[in-house]
């Protein structure tokens, strides 16, 4: 693999210089052009519905291999100037995924497709060109933005008539625990079992004598640390590590708010994580425990470094950038594809209407919960306030994938 890519790349004819890393991305506030639905109201009205405070399954959950629905989408070659919020856009968080990308494809031994399923988007080698000079491409905006214009060509895909699109939220939390069970910290935090017989117990027969611990946090913070599939945990002594996911005891899913809007303790639109906290603090430690008993699906972790500013590893083995990397169903899209979005994200907490947001994002995260061609769950980044902006985001979407411009006008051609 790393011979064909260096054929690709030497083909490309272009001089090096040292690069430095890139720097975060920040959403494009731009106004919706006339005529365009970005799930926002023109004027202000009545909040939309809360989401599901707890997705299906962990975003970094690797997807079923089921095989591809029959969902039809129309394609069109798109211009640059035609996406809504490109010319000012800052694109940096992109190329700085997309770099992790190409390191990650250049592992490989041989030059697989990179979907099997969808051939538009090639195979490695189609994408070594835009691979090496995204590693000397400027890290400013202008030069991140040219280089992609230079490499890429855009593809718009049209959801047909009376399919819905969606985009969600998830973030990575970072949490308080203690080496040693107390009245406050008291949930294991638990590494997987040796035994595929513990490890597949149900939740309520999983503690610290069927696996080992790695520390202990409070109830809500664990549980809500397996609902995202990983997290920062930090010690008082001021050790800090990744709780990353490492297995689970095969069992389903089920949502406690969904649980507690069903019994009339809230609404759906109060149900949040916040709302959940108050309430498991108001009913006390027998029935935080039997609520989240309801939920059978246990989730097992394996420490790791956590490197300052660095994202946690998603289903394409590398670390994820915020707001710049997005999971996705993995039978449409495959890990490393780039694709602009036009959506609407929350900008405070709370915020369910949100403000209309263009952003570039790699494809390199997946989950159950994230199923259609134009489906994503976006990676808002580290810590509370992350949390307070994914737990509310749940709008419509527009896909524009990004195609080396070969790949684009080859694909286009046969369609």
């Amino acid at each position: 693999m790393r011979r064909l890519l260096t054929c690709a790349l030497l083909a490309a004819g272009l001089t090096g210089c040292s690069t430095v890393a890139g720097q975060g991305q920040s959403p494009i506030i731009t106004p919706p052009p006339s005529g365009s639905d970005t799930g926002r109201p023109e004027s202000p009205g009545p909040a939309l519905p809360a989401p599901d405070p707890v997705p299906a399954e962990p975003p970094n959950r690797p997807s079923d291999p089921t095989p591809l629905p029959p969902v039809q989408t129309q394609t069109e070659l798109s211009a640059f100037d035609a996406l809504n919020g490109w010319a000012t856009g800052d694109v940096r968080g992109a190329l700085k995924a997309m770099r992790r990308a190409c390191a990650s494809w250049s592992l490989k031994d041989d030059d697989p497709a990179l979907s099997e399923d969808k051939p538009h988007y090639g195979r490695i080698s189609d994408w070594g060109n835009a691979c090496f000079a995204a590693d000397y491409a400027g890290d400013d905006t202008v030069s991140a933005r040219r280089f992609f214009e230079q490499y890429f060509l855009p593809v718009t895909l049209n959801a047909p008539a009376g399919q819905k699109t969606l985009l969600t939220g998830y973030y990575e939390p970072q949490i308080s625990v203690r080496a040693r069970k107390d009245a406050v910290y008291s949930e294991p935090i638990l590494e997987q079992p040796k035994s595929e017989a513990q490890q597949n117990l149900p939740r309520a027969q999983i503690n610290s004598r069927t696996a080992p611990v790695i520390a202990y946090g409070k109830p809500i913070d664990v549980f809500f640390m397996q609902v995202q599939g990983s997290g920062r945990i930090a010690f008082p002594d001021g050790r800090s590590m990744r709780a990353a996911y490492a297995a689970h005891n095969d069992k389903p899913y089920k949502s406690i708010g969904a649980v507690l809007v069903k019994r009339g303790e809230m609404t759906l639109e109060q149900a949040s994580k916040q709302s959940i906290e108050a309430w498991m603090n108001k009913n006390g430690p027998a029935a935080t425990r039997a609520l989240m008993n309801e939920n059978p699906r246990y989730i097992f972790f394996q420490t790791e470094t956590a490197q300052p500013g660095e994202g946690p590893k998603g289903a394409m083995g590398v670390p994820l950038e915020p707001m710049a990397t997005m999971a996705v169903d993995n039978r449409y899209h495959p890990y490393g594809s780039l694709v602009w979005i036009e959506t609407t994200l929350p900008q405070y907490p709370g915020d369910y209407i949100g403000a209309p947001a263009a952003l570039l994002v790699s494809a390199q995260d997946t989950g159950s919960a994230i199923k259609g061609p134009i489906r994503g769950d976006l990676f808002f980044g580290t810590g509370p306030t992350a949390g307070n902006l994914a737990g509310v985001m749940k709008h419509p979407v527009k896909f524009t994938l990004l195609l080396p411009a070969a790949l684009a006008m080859r694909y286009l051609a046969t369609s």
